[in-house]
């Protein structure tokens, strides 16, 4: 016959298994550094006593709140980073009746002073967890050492970076979706014709650890192809077109084939726009490929400008972390590791039924 634990304290099997309260808590919690000695010993009583809590109604009992940062870009209506963060708002709401509650630290994404101070801002208050948009890999990379020394848990989006001891990533696998693309258009173009990579110029040379391994799996494609052609890179400053345009227009002109571009972050708008100031004979030469299915980039593929979205669920990524670090703290419920979205291959004639997906 199982024996009544409902009103099992921590201090009581504390005191049965010979160790200190804060043992018992680290072991039932999962957290911190407990000898193996002592966690066989709590382990050996919780069998003994059938200790299994009803961890809802005890979190109910206990009114404990907690907050979450979150640090993000900021964005404009119909950017990328505004589907991430109506994700995250919804779990914030359902989550709510936990008492969890989620608040923003933005910082300017092409710009990585502005990610520094958004750090200044998080260590100037008190936050129980953290979920974290890693563009700028380094600052994130130092920023997570510090919330390690803290024990403070923290959740990657957007992109991973390997090797850290973050609770988990919710995002894109981005060399996969590299890999996908370089075949996309390789099916467009073929092995021999020209490819160029559009970079979107901002204040600092140093792209997002998101694009960087893009690249890295777009480039290991073509070579694993036996690609032939070549490949250029082109920097468009959306303030000025004349100096890229120029670039874009010898690169087309020397071409006799059809000539492939891409776009490595969501914004293959712009080289659209660069594309509609040359000359149309030139400009129908392209095949485009881009990510994300935000407004700007979905009208330039039912035109007919973009061949493929690549589409990872920005707002399934912010729902899901957000209520993967509730979890962890009122369930204590550890999330796998690593959590790609599935990537979405988008052309005009699925783009609406996509749309009318959704979270």
């Amino acid at each position: 016959m199982k024996k009544d634990n409902t009103n099992i304290r921590i201090v009581d099997i504390a005191k049965l298994a010979g160790v200190s309260t804060g043992t018992v808590d680290r072991v039932l919690h999962k957290r911190g550094r407990v000898s193996e000695e002592k966690r066989a010993k709590v382990e050996q009583i919780l069998k003994e006593i059938n200790y299994e809590p009803n961890l809802v109604a005890r979190f109910l009992a206990s009114k404990r709140s907690y907050k979450f940062a979150v640090i993000a870009p900021t964005y404009s209506e119909g950017d990328y980073w505004e589907l991430v963060c109506n994700g995250i708002d919804r779990a914030e709401s359902e989550m709510k009746k936990f008492n969890i509650s989620v608040e923003y630290i933005h910082f300017n994404q092409y710009d990585r002073e502005s990610f520094r101070e958004a750090v200044n801002l998080l260590k100037g208050k008190e936050y129980d967890g953290v979920l974290l948009a890693t563009l700028f890999g380094e600052l994130v990379i130092n920023l997570s050492k510090e919330l390690d020394e803290k024990e403070i848990p923290y959740i990657y989006i957007d992109s991973d970076i390997i090797g850290q001891n973050d609770l988990a990533y919710f995002g894109g696998d981005s060399l996969g979706s590299g890999n996908i693309a370089a075949k996309l258009l390789l099916k467009e173009i073929g092995i021999n014709a020209n490819i160029f990579i559009a970079h979107i110029r901002f204040k600092y040379k140093e792209i997002s650890v998101q694009m960087k391994t893009r690249e890295l799996g777009f480039i290991d494609c073509l070579k694993k192809s036996g690609y032939k052609g070549k490949i250029h890179h082109i920097e468009i400053n959306p303030d000025d077109y004349s100096q890229t345009k120029k670039s874009l227009e010898d690169i087309l002109s020397k071409s006799d084939s059809l000539v492939g571009g891409i776009v490595l972050n969501s914004r293959i708008y712009e080289l659209v726009s660069l594309l509609n100031k040359i000359d149309k004979s030139l400009s129908e030469r392209t095949r485009l490929i881009g990510h994300d299915a935000i407004e700007r980039n979905v009208n330039a593929l039912k035109n007919g400008q973009v061949s493929f979205i690549l589409s990872q669920r920005p707002e399934l990524q912010g729902y899901d972390a957000i209520k993967a670090l509730a979890n962890y703290f009122l369930f204590k419920q550890l999330p796998q590791k690593t959590n790609f979205m599935p990537i979405d291959i988008l052309i005009k004639e699925n783009i609406d039924y996509y749309n009318n997906y959704k979270l």
